[in-house]
């Protein structure tokens, strides 16, 4: 058996923080929504006031409630004054997601956002792997 490659020296290998699989998580989402909304130079309409923008992944239900961090339903391009300055722009948020996917699904997106979440580690990196491709 090679030097390093018994049991003693997997379990001593350190294990990537959560929190850097998390924020890598982050960012491959948002690339991923941004990519999906937008044309190949990364512009697109605004989902809440139409105009033509670079594209931010806007959430509906904002990114501290975990359990909808990272849904596809609750995140779209927005611009970044809708964004940001709108703090999301809400009620158009609202009333566009209803007419994409239903009032139904909305109403269950908003109740999961008081769920409490914990994911696991293999299920941050299996999302970060699905969202990094």
């Amino acid at each position: 058996m090679a030097p390093g490659s018994g049991l003693l020296a997997q379990k001593m290998k350190k294990k990537r923080p959560l929190s850097a699989i998390r924020r890598d998580l982050d960012k491959a989402f948002s690339a991923y929504i941004r990519k999906r909304d937008a044309d190949e130079n990364g512009m697109g309409r605004c989902i809440t006031c139409y105009r033509w923008a670079k594209l931010e992944c806007g959430h509906f239900i904002p990114r501290q409630h975990i359990a909808t961090r990272w849904s596809e339903t609750n995140c779209a391009g927005q611009c970044s004054f809708c964004n940001r300055w709108q703090h999301g722009a809400q009620a158009e948020f609202y009333v566009i997601l209803v007419k994409m996917y239903g009032e139904k699904t909305v109403n269950e997106l908003m109740a999961s956002k008081h769920k409490t979440m914990k994911f696991t580690r293999s299920q941050l990196e299996e999302m970060l792997e699905r969202y990094r491709t």
